[in-house]
């Protein structure tokens, strides 16, 4: 038996007990296992993790696979087992049913801007609740419906819009029709709407109205991605409003979110639009994904660029920078350029933010709202988790508490600031802090504002903000 009918006959029962494929690291481990390779050749090879993929996922896939085929399955015995059980016809008409079954919808596609993702590391999870969420009822029960309308949320340079190509790559022969549209130059939405009625109707429809476009989502199974939402936002209000000349956008959403039809609509922002806020509920056709930082693909990430250091420095960089790739990967141009790529020597220098860096964040700082930004400064100055009430103390002159937590409501949107409620309190208040590089350019930011103040003797800043406050903990002052 060859592996790729073995992988057939693997894949059909995957697909038909777990209602999905076999991912992309299964089928590492199982072309592996058929090969009689070791788990760190695999790790090698794949780009995974030796931990990831021999204590996670391969314990999880042999399990999966013997329930699906009905057999003890291991990666020692895999291909004695299929090979004998399962004969050469057999496997034959299973390969043959499998791609069948994927080919039977053939689906036409534009690809548009999408970004290339034929390299992809981790984000296991978030394909696994992605997958879920798209694809939930794969037997064709209508206990669960699907998700109409799917948000995919975070800082820039987080990897949204490859996620969102690597998870169309992953279930496009569940659709009909597939066109990604990338927003990054603010079409109108009468615009938009033309370019995708005429392709989801063969060009049989040219009515460029939010009505036909429901129709023909209704009309077939389609997946429709539309990438850089941000682009269309208002900026300095509260997240999720629009542009003028966009607020029919909307309307859009709220039409694709709250009608029944049979197609998918996956949006990748920085912000969360208002109407994904308003509709979304763990059970209902309308879902939001916050996207942090991959442990796993920063590293990766690191290997690539082939900076040097121990396991603990690589961590260092990965957590400073929230593990994010776009990040990673200006800050590793650096390190190479600056010290022969040594993250060491980098580390210690303590000089974190670059231009491309600086560039990113500067676009998401200059967006907020003059209270957004205060409320970042004080964050900020504060240096560990803040609740309101010490938010409110701090800010001058006084600010209306309703306010204070609708701007800090926007800033979780925009993906700005990261919240906890405290364990084992009584009645535990909601606290807020900054990613690590955020707050220093915060700092970084704040610093320089207040040195042209000194210069110019224009004092404002000054009068609102406390270089230092004394009831601070001995580590913060230090610092």
């Amino acid at each position: 038996m060859e592996f790729e009918q073995a992988k057939a006959i693997a894949n059909d029962a995957i697909t038909t007990n777990a209602g999905r494929p076999m991912s992309e690291a299964e089928i590492a481990i199982l072309s592996a296992a058929w090969n009689n390779q070791t788990y760190e050749e695999i790790a090698d090879r794949s780009g995974y993790s030796l931990n990831y993929l021999q204590r996670d996922v391969g314990p999880k896939f042999w399990k999966l696979l013997s329930t699906a085929l009905d057999r003890k399955l291991s990666k020692t015995n895999v291909r004695g087992i299929l090979t004998q059980q399962f004969g050469a016809h057999e496997a034959g008409d299973l390969a043959l049913r499998v791609f069948q079954k994927l080919g039977e919808l053939n689906p036409k596609i534009d690809w548009g801007e999408s970004p290339d993702v034929s390299i992809f590391y981790g984000r296991e999870p978030e394909l696994a609740t992605l997958t879920q969420w798209i694809d939930r009822n794969p037997n064709g029960s209508s206990e669960v419906p699907r998700c109409h309308l799917v948000a995919i949320l975070g800082m820039g340079g987080m990897g949204k819009s490859s996620l969102a190509a690597r998870i169309t790559y992953q279930l496009q022969n569940q659709f009909e029709f597939i066109i990604w549209r990338s927003l990054r130059n603010a079409p109108l939405l009468e615009t938009l709407l033309a370019d995708l009625v005429a392709f989801l109707s063969n060009q049989q429809d040219t009515q460029a109205k939010p009505e036909r476009l429901l129709h023909w989502l209704r009309s077939h199974r389609c997946l429709v991605i539309l990438d850089n939402v941000e682009t269309i936002m208002q900026p300095g209000d509260r997240a999720g409003h629009y542009q003028p000349n966009y607020e029919n956008y909307g309307d859009l959403l709220r039409l694709l979110g709250e009608s029944f039809h049979q197609s998918c609509v996956i949006l990748t922002s920085r912000e969360k639009p208002a109407e994904v806020g308003m509709l979304e509920s763990e059970d209902g056709w309308v879902r939001s994904l916050p996207l942090s930082g991959s442990q796993e693909a920063s590293l990766a990430l690191i290997d690539s660029k082939g900076l040097v250091g121990t396991a603990a420095e690589k961590h260092q960089l990965c957590e400073f920078y929230n593990c994010s790739p776009l990040a990673l990967k200006i800050v590793a141009s650096s390190i190479q350029s600056l010290f022969a790529g040594d993250i060491a020597t980098f580390l210690a220098e303590e000089t974190m933010i670059f231009n491309g860096l600086r560039r990113l964040l500067e676009q998401q700082f200059e967006r907020l709202s003059d209270l957004e930004q205060t409320i970042m400064y004080w964050l900020a100055i504060n240096r560990e988790w803040t609740a309101i009430a010490e938010l409110l103390a701090d800010i001058v002159p006084p600010v209306a508490k309703a306010r204070v937590m609708e701007s800090l409501e926007s800033l979780v949107w925009r993906s700005m600031v990261e919240r906890r409620v405290p364990q084992g309190e009584a009645r535990p208040a909601s606290q807020y802090t900054q990613q690590p590089v955020v707050m220093e350019y915060v700092l970084e930011h704040l610093t320089q504002q207040l040195t042209t103040e000194l210069m110019t003797l224009n004092l404002s800043l000054f009068r609102r903000f406390a270089l230092i406050k004394t009831t601070v903990s001995e580590h913060i002052y230090q610092s």
